[in-house]
């Protein structure tokens, strides 16, 4: 029975991190959509825990903990085909962003099945096994399944090739709970199927594109990579998001060439993204340049290029490095006369990034004394509504807080161009004196398109657009940009809900800690046991989802480490409940409730403590910051690991689904708020201390609840 816990342990983590990775990149990732996401997740699956700890079984507990294996199989294939096959039964043309409804309902969908069998497996196997053995078991088990995903399967399977071993190991458990040679056979056959799981993965992901022609699909460390063909155009999508197509000249000479235009002689530049679209070719076309550093981070963008673009350029001026763009301008001892950032929009933390005032500093410090810093956005040029001018104004501003001179070009994208010395003329009609100079020849970006797009009053009506904005400034730890963005571009249609999500951006700080009054009055009530594990299951998540950001903005990219996080986390939390169940047991019967509240109470106080060394770290911007924030993950997991067996303890066992339930709902509402209101509204010090005062306050809560005896009631 305890091999069955442990294989569904592992099976759960990779089956979760497969489905909300497939569901973010159908809905275009980014962070008010993971939180939603993750919020259902966590919520379905705590619903389940609390329904199924009030159905009496008349069967054994191995057999009803073998069918609901059973059962999870086939809702966790319903869940994967309906992901995939959601553009076509609900007639979502590819490309067009989704409505936030329609997310929430597809994630319900999907989710609901699979997750509410997830929750019903912890009661299940608390009655064969100790709730608090169970929970050691299943964190072990997601450990392993992490480290496996990250390591192994995630890059040489395909999704598909991975469900279908998830499938084959939880019926594989389901045969160990009840021995019945006919489960082991059926746990075999699914494997057959991985004999030819490329031709399955391609004829599922074209379920997900419908209408388009689609060449190949690719799996990376760092996601999903597919190509299409339109007319004799190919185009490169990455986790469900457009990055380039080739060839695309209108887009890669508009890329590279103003900053390149307006530099008096660029000769070493550094480019970011997009590269292999045919912005490379555009910037050679230069005759000044000496040195061109193209960074990509997903070496197989490279391989898949050659293959099916073909070698570019041979050109002994170019340097391809393989990185993180943030990571390599930080640690690069070079310098620069242009860096050109071709990413797309901010639309998730990670990209955000590349659009805060650390980043520009950091730029700013490679650039030579008459550098030029170039990044772009999308945005509608005719018709700047107030939502889009704010997203607009906040890079504008935060720009202006590092270089002495920000213009902003609006072309098909608005391009800003940054630099610490003003221009001796006016922007065209220097653009169109160096093309003549330099003996350009090009297509689009000449002097027909100048007298068009950037005449006084297209400049005048964004510069006056972005003039009525509020000086909002996007930082690493308070990453405004993606909480437009995501405004904007996070299929939030409705004005109403955008005007809802303003509100509460404009709402002062301070009244957010008002929620915390309420606390108080659990105070001398049993209920505050429930409070304090709802308050660690929504520290735990929440600590996560910082770290994850820190993470990013720290050290650089982090699916590439994915797996050793949640693995740290895991084995945290596994390392915890085997301490916590040490102590337990060294416990004399009947076990002293005193003790226990005494206990709960120091671990809430230490989770608060826990996140006062976060805010800390966060402030500091030490050294090492991935082994360090890998060692604060593995503390958040033992932390919370040390908890759940003394909540059980003193909730009693019979309770043991409501604590599990209770602590889902707690990291349900954590992973909302924190995703959707606290980080890009308060930043993370700010959402530091919220629970910082959090954890105090329900940690003496917990020790006024002492006099009340409450093994008593």
């Amino acid at each position: 029975m305890q091999v069955a816990v442990f294989i569904s342990g592992s099976a759960a983590v990779i089956a979760q991190t497969i489905i909300i990775r497939e569901m973010l990149a159908f809905f275009s990732s980014n962070e008010l959509i993971s939180g939603i996401v993750l919020c259902l997740w966590l919520l379905l699956t705590g619903l389940g825990s609390l329904v199924y700890s009030k159905i009496n079984f008349r069967n054994s507990s191995e057999k009803n903990y073998a069918y609901l294996l059973f059962l999870l199989c086939i809702c966790l294939i319903f869940s994967f085909i309906f992901i995939r096959g959601a553009p076509r039964i609900l007639s979502i043309p590819f490309g067009e962003f989704i409505d936030f409804y329609k997310i929430v309902v597809i994630s319900f969908v999907t989710l609901s099945p699979s997750c509410i069998i997830f929750g019903a497996l912890f009661p299940a196997a608390s009655f064969i096994l100790k709730p608090q053995k169970v929970y050691f078991i299943e964190g072990i088990g997601s450990f392993f399944g992490s480290i496996i995903l990250s390591f192994i399967l995630i890059s040489i399977i395909p999704p598909s090739g991975i469900f279908i071993i998830i499938i084959s190991l939880l019926l594989f458990a389901g045969y160990l709970c009840i021995k019945k040679w006919i489960f082991l056979i059926i746990s075999i056959l699914p494997l057959f199927l991985l004999i030819g799981i490329n031709r399955i993965e391609f004829q599922l992901k074209k379920l997900q594109m419908p209408h388009q022609n689609i060449i190949d699909v690719f799996e990376s460390k760092y996601g999903n990579i597919a190509l299409t063909r339109s007319d004799d155009q190919i185009n490169f999508y990455l986790n469900g998001i457009f990055d380039f197509a080739y060839p695309d000249i209108y887009s890669s000479e508009e890329a590279v060439h103003y900053p390149l235009l307006l530099h008096k002689k660029p000769e070493n530049v550094l480019f970011i993204g997009g590269g292999m679209g045919g912005g490379i070719n555009e910037i050679i076309k230069h005759p000044s340049i000496k040195k061109l550093n193209y960074l990509e981070l997903d070496p197989k963008i490279i391989e898949i290029s050659k293959r099916y673009i073909g070698s570019q350029i041979s050109d002994n001026r170019l340097n391809v490095i393989i990185g993180d763009g943030r990571y390599y301008i930080k640690n690069t001892k070079e310098k620069f006369d242009c860096i050109i950032i071709n990413l797309s929009d901010p639309i998730n933390a990670q990209l955000n990034r590349y659009y805060t005032l650390e980043f520009f500093q950091e730029s700013k410090k490679k650039l030579n004394k008459d550098g030029i810093f170039c990044i772009r956005v999308n945005y509608t040029p005719d018709i700047l509504g107030p939502v889009y001018s704010q997203f607009l104004g906040s890079i504008n501003n935060t720009l202006k807080q590092v270089f002495k001179s920000v213009y902003i070009l609006p072309v098909s994208k608005a391009t800003y161009i940054a630099m610490d010395y003003e221009v001796e003329m006016e922007i065209k009609e220097i653009l169109k004196k160096n093309i003549q100079e330099r003996n350009l020849t090009l297509l689009y970006v000449n002097q027909y398109f100048f007298d068009y797009s950037l005449t006084e009053e297209r400049i005048g009506y964004i510069n006056q657009s972005l003039g009525k904005t509020k000086p909002y400034i996007n930082t690493d730890l308070k990453p405004v940009c993606y909480y437009f963005n995501a405004l904007l571009w996070g299929g939030i249609s409705s004005e109403g809900l955008k005007k809802l999500f303003i509100k509460f951006f404009n709402i002062p700080p301070v009244l957010f800690f008002l929620f915390l009054l309420p606390v108080l009055l659990f105070f001398r009530r049993k209920t505050v046991i429930y409070l304090s594990v709802f308050t660690t299951g929504a520290a735990g998540i929440s600590s996560e989802i910082i770290l994850l950001i820190l993470f990013q903005v720290l050290y650089g990219y982090v699916y590439n480490w994915i797996g050793i996080i949640i693995g740290l986390f895991m084995l945290g939390l596994a390392t915890g409940t085997l301490f916590s169940l040490r102590i337990i047991k060294s416990f004399q019967s009947p076990v002293p409730s005193r003790k226990n509240l005494h206990m709960l109470s120091a671990i809430q106080c230490a989770i608060g403590t826990y996140f006062l060394i976060i805010l800390l770290f966060a402030l500091a911007r030490v050294c090492f910051a991935n082994y360090i924030i890998a060692f604060l993950l593995f503390i958040s997991g033992f932390l919370v690991g040390m908890y759940f067996p003394l909540a059980i303890e003193v909730a009693g066992e019979l309770n043991a689904a409501i604590i599990y339930g209770t602590d889902l709902f707690g990291a349900s509402f954590g992973a909302l708020i924190t995703t959707m209101l606290f980080i890009p509204i308060l930043g993370i010090p700010n959402t530091s201390l919220i629970f910082i005062l959090w954890n105090f306050i329900v940690g003496f809560g917990l020790l006024s609840l002492i006099p009340v005896d409450f093994l008593s009631q």
